[in-house]
């Protein structure tokens, strides 16, 4: 664990072991933190604050542009130890890494642009202004499916911000997490400016959110463990950023170019092994044209090649963790059973390399109606299903039918469609000719209703890292009354 610039075991010497998901063995070992540790950190990143909070903004910056640029020198080595910590391809891990990299260039170049107001005065020879202060203490709370990118998003602004850190990361992907660290370690960082602690988040996360020294906590995760965050930070009036679970709906038109859309479709919904939470879990299809879409998309899912994500062939590596590969077969033994049609994938593989590691077949359910569970539960496998849809407007309709509200799709050459979908669908993001994955460093990420509140990246990121207080200085040295109106 990282505490006051240090690198330390936890107090209580305890360690946890980081599996790498493709063959199932131990590769390193993880300390496994405690309340102690994380009183430590709090405390470490509280003594730190006044200093970097009086730090121009433009110098914390340059410590994140140099983390930035170190990423991107160093990427495929990072790259590698993401593949063997979480199980993703080579080629995606290269992908997360670089949005890793972007996203602290990016916040770098928001030091300049923190912008405040001034107001006119009701007064004369009075001005009125807002200048922003950070929050203080940030929790950064992260789950294992992209750890790099993920982490790097809480981390980034809250320093920029003149916020210190308390980085708590999945322990699933403590490995790749310490590589941030280490980065910023590397380009001089000053000491309790950044912390992490490494453990369970019934421990750790939950003694991270009960400190009440910590004014901001961002998390990403399921929505249920966000609802327990916002229960805990509700009496305390704290500041929160919450991105958590989806069902997204992946919509194609019956005008679409099917080959565009399946290719698509195929990256939305497999990527990361299904691991994502705008992954395209509920693929909406106009009835004219879902035959021929379900057989080319199940033919493409059948095709992707599975395997160690070291390989640069590779598209679809395990899922993180032995309990993982279980969730999945157990919604795919559900979808059998609610009466979906299997049109590929379905079960493990049985080759000596790939069932020593957590494998599952890229599945593909077809005839899926929107009330079976694999079209209602967040899934985090390579599980899709294809729902048909009598009309864009029935497609919409569908799409809405869910608590979630993450990110959405439509693939279509029509104008009216696209907007039908813009307008319509209850959605934080909504990409068009485009797969649901794929959020960009410079615009808002975030959901609606079950799938979170607040808003990370963009310069909408900012305003959640920071407070703005109101400054009234009155240069008329009169003796006004205690009260006045407009016109004193």
């Amino acid at each position: 664990m990282y505490i006051d610039g240090e690198w330390v075991r936890s107090s209580s010497g305890q360690e946890f072991g980081a599996v790498n998901p493709a063959t199932g063995e131990e590769f390193d070992r993880v300390p496994k933190g405690n309340d102690e540790d994380v009183k430590a950190a709090v405390d470490a990143a509280a003594t730190a604050q006044k200093a970097w909070r009086d730090t121009p903004a433009a110098q914390r910056a340059d410590y994140v542009l140099k983390a930035g640029l170190l990423i991107r020198e160093t990427l495929d080595a990072v790259a590698k130890v993401d593949v063997i910590n979480v199980g993703k391809p080579i080629k995606e891990a290269r992908r997360e890494v670089g949005n890793a990299a972007t996203a602290a260039i990016y916040f770098s170049g928001l030091a300049r642009r923190m912008y405040s107001n001034v107001v006119d005065s009701e007064q004369p020879k009075k001005f009125t202004m807002t200048v922003r202060r950070p929050v203080g203490i940030v929790g950064v709370i992260t789950p294992w499916n992209d750890p790099a990118s993920l982490g790097m998003w809480g981390i980034a602004p809250a320093l920029v911000t003149g916020n210190t850190v308390v980085f708590k990361p999945a322990s699933n992907s403590a490995v790749i997490s310490a590589e941030l660290v280490k980065v910023y370690e590397k380009v001089g960082l000053p000491k309790g400016v950044l912390n992490m602690v490494t453990g369970g988040g019934g421990e750790v996360g939950e003694a991270l959110i009960r400190n009440r020294k910590v004014g901001l906590t961002v998390f990403t995760g399921e929505s249920s463990t966000g609802r327990h965050i916002a229960e805990v930070n509700a009496p305390m009036f704290r500041k929160q950023v919450m991105e958590l679970g989806g069902k997204n709906a992946l919509i194609v038109a019956d005008d679409a170019e099917i080959s565009v859309a399946v290719h698509a479709a195929l990256y939305a919904s497999f990527s990361s092994a299904g691991q994502k939470c705008t992954a395209a879990s509920r693929i909406i299809v106009e009835k004219g044209i879902v035959d021929k879409f379900s057989r080319a998309f199940a033919e493409g899912a059948s095709k992707l090649v599975v395997g160690n994500g070291l390989r640069e062939d590779v598209e679809v590596g395990p899922v993180v963790s032995r309990s993982q590969q279980k969730k999945s077969l157990e919604y795919i033994e559900s979808g059998t059973l609610d009466g979906a049609v299997l049109l590929s994938g379905g079960g493990v593989y049985e080759d000596p390399e790939r069932k020593r590691g957590y494998f599952v077949k890229p599945t593909v359910f077809g005839s899926v109606t929107n009330d079976m569970k694999i079209a209602r539960d967040e899934i985090f496998g390579p599980v899709t299903s294809i729902i048909p849809a009598k009309s864009v407007d029935e497609a919409i309709e569908i799409a809405n039918d869910t608590e979630y509200g993450l990110s959405s799709a439509i693939y279509t050459k029509d104008i009216g469609n696209m907007f039908k979908a813009i307008n319509g669908i209850d959605a934080g993001m909504t990409f068009v000719n485009q797969g649901t994955v794929g959020p960009e460093v410079g615009a808002p990420f975030g959901g609606v209703k079950s799938s979170g509140f607040g808003r990370e990246l963009g310069d909408e990121a900012i305003e959640h890292f920071t407070e703005k207080k109101t400054v009234f200085i009155d240069y008329s040295y009169s003796d006004r009354p205690w009260y006045f109106t407009p016109s004193s």
